[in-house]
């Protein structure tokens, strides 16, 4: 009796299966339980499985496989969908009334002085910093303490501005020291209030210091009935992740207006972007991530009108 051949596997069937497998990551990531900050590590790193799927689609072009085309294919549809308005540049919506940014100096940098120049290079009316210390406090003073007479610091963060400034406060967002202050700007038009955060840092099973603040922060944002709000600052939240929802259902924020997604973290090859600019009652016509300057964050830059 002649003996059967073996049968083959379907050609690009693993590769297929992987694409499939993402696809549903993608679709479906809200459904991973968030044991220990595992979905938020996940979800920080998200939109990286694009390059994963770029990756199949080379093997599936390689194996001439159908059925593993058409499953990347199918993965990237949806990878667009999630990412890709946010990949374009946004469309700039007029002229800005006032131009803000921020940045994490990150404390005891020598380099202060020199980021600060880099950021008064650019003439914004408004620079809000984190990770202010003795140290690198001294060495920023000397920068903008002159074009920006106007400037409110509790603890490790700070604003400078060229125009007036009234009603600052500390933000007791539950932690043991002030990270987050709240100051009323008279911009021009109307006057604007503005958060300047640096939430906790979140490291493997360290994440509910910064899940406290953020929930703090959003209840602070709800109960405030300023009509022209901007919260900035080191959030150390990636947009995808799903402890930033709560927030972004109270305020906005504007896609990048170049091609990228915007990331600012870390500088020297930013994989997440964990620095926001957030508004309620003020329109974003400009939004972008600036050069890496010598911190390990990068800063952003948001024009408002």
């Amino acid at each position: 009796m002649p003996r059967s051949r073996p049968r083959r596997r379907p050609r690009g069937l693993l590769t297929g299966l992987v694409a499939l497998a993402i696809g549903a990551l993608l679709l479906w990531h809200g459904l991973i339980p968030d044991v220990a900050g595992a979905a938020s590590l996940v979800e920080t790193f998200l939109p990286w499985v694009g390059v994963a799927l770029i990756a199949l689609g080379v093997a599936a072009l390689v194996r001439f496989s159908l059925f593993a085309g058409l499953a990347v294919a199918a993965a990237m549809a949806v990878w667009w969908a999630a990412f890709g308005v946010a990949l374009l540049p946004s469309m700039s919506a007029g002229s800005p009334r006032f131009t803000v940014v921020s940045e994490n100096l990150r404390a005891q940098n020598a380099e202060a002085a020199e980021i600060a120049r880099s950021l008064t290079a650019r003439s914004p009316d408004v620079v809000a910093l984190q990770e202010l210390d003795a140290t690198n406090l001294h060495a920023v003073e000397g920068v903008l303490d002159a074009p920006y007479p106007h400037r409110y610091v509790i603890g490790t963060v700070g604003l400078w501005s060229r125009y007036p400034l009234t009603d600052g406060a500390k933000l007791d967002l539950g932690l043991g020291w002030s990270r987050a202050i709240s100051v009323d700007v008279d911009t021009p038009g109307a006057s604007t209030r503005i958060y300047v955060v640096h939430l906790a840092s979140v490291r493997p099973l360290e994440y509910t210091a910064r899940d406290r603040m953020l929930g703090e922060l959003t209840q602070a944002v709800a109960a405030d009935d300023a009509e022209r709000l901007l919260v900035v600052g080191d959030f150390n939240t990636a947009s995808t992740d799903r402890t930033l929802a709560p927030l972004q259902k109270e305020l906005t924020e504007a896609s990048n207006s170049t091609v990228g997604l915007g990331f600012t973290w870390p500088a020297s090859f930013p994989v997440a972007r964990l620095d926001h600019a957030f508004v309620r009652g003020l329109t974003t016509v400009g939004s972008s991530v600036l050069d890496d300057n010598g911190s390990d964050h990068r800063g952003i830059e948001v024009g408002l009108r």
